[in-house]
This record gives structure tokens, sequence and C-alpha cells, in this order.
């Protein structure tokens, strides 16, 4: 895999059941778009990725690359997605709700406005579901970099509570 330009790591409290990736002042997508594959999904907002806790803390891994991985890392993880999101003003944050980014985890758009593809991994997600932690039990890292709009690409699928996700898919 490429070496990362920069990696962090920090928690993120959810009150909803997902986490954002929204370009600056973009509004927030709906949880709805992320149903087709079980995990994240886009819209003209931005990134949504769903959790299998309702309420609590997740982690998560941001690793900000130059170009696109060489491989897909799958092993240890329960579910692993793409998409493409734009950065009209090119400022990529990844927050909750109520847009409280972690100040650990930069802006995602470092060369500027234009399109990114967000390779999103995920796991523990059925260990505590509908449920409300105090501490972490799902983990996400999240791979950026710069690349053309291209449709969503799955490369796993295996835990039970994106199968559920899938399921509400209309």
């Amino acid at each position: 895999m490429n070496k990362p330009a920069r990696t962090a790591t920090a928690d993120i409290y959810l009150g909803y059941g997902f986490f954002v990736v929204t370009d600056f002042d973009a509004g927030i997508p709906s949880p709805d778009v992320a149903y087709a594959n079980g995990l994240v999904g886009t819209d003209s907002s931005g990134a949504v990725v769903l959790a299998g806790i309702t309420t609590g803390r997740v982690t998560v891994t941001l690793q900000i690359l130059e170009s696109e991985p060489d491989s897909v890392e799958v092993d240890g993880w329960d579910e692993v997605a793409e998409v493409s999101v734009d950065a009209e003003e090119g400022y990529l944050l990844v927050h909750n709700m109520e847009g409280n980014p972690p100040a650990e985890l930069d802006q995602l758009a470092y060369v500027g406005p234009g399109s990114y593809r967000l390779r999103v991994h995920a796991r523990g997600r059925d260990t505590a579901p509908h449920s409300n932690t105090p501490e972490p039990v799902e983990e996400y890292q999240i791979s950026v970099w710069p690349a053309p709009d291209e449709p969503e690409t799955v490369h796993k699928q295996s835990d039970k509570r994106g199968e559920e996700y899938r399921s509400l898919q209309s």
C-alpha cells in the first residue's frame, strides 16, 4: 500500500448512528444514501458512514494518500467500500451530526477543490448494534486520495449490521 502522507486517529461521538465527511458548510447527507452497500454513501452534501451503535464513541483513523492504494486491505475488516466525494470548497472534514470535527482529524482535501476517493473500512459494528456505548467498540479507517468521480465499489461485506442496513434500501 502507498505510504500515507499523513495519518491521524480520533474518537468521534455519535448521537444518531452515523458520521459524515463533508465539504465546508455543505450540509449533512442523508443516511439513506448508504443503505445500498450498508456502510458508506454520498449525495451532493458529502459522504455518510453508518455505524452499528446508535449513540456513543467510535474510533476513526484517517490515511491521507497522494494516490490510490496499490491494494485493498480486507483482512481484519468486516466491511470495506469506497465512494467518490466532491470538495467544491476544497475543505473536507470528518464530523458528527452536530458538526464537531475532532481537532486531531485535519481536513482531507489537501490538494484543494476537486473530486476525492474515500475507502472506508469498518469493524466491530456487530459488537453492540443499536446501543449506547460509552467506550468505543467500533473502528473505522478512511483512506482518501484525489481521484476523478467513479461509481461506488464494494470490496467486502460480512457484518450483520451492514446486512440489516442493506435490507432497508428502498
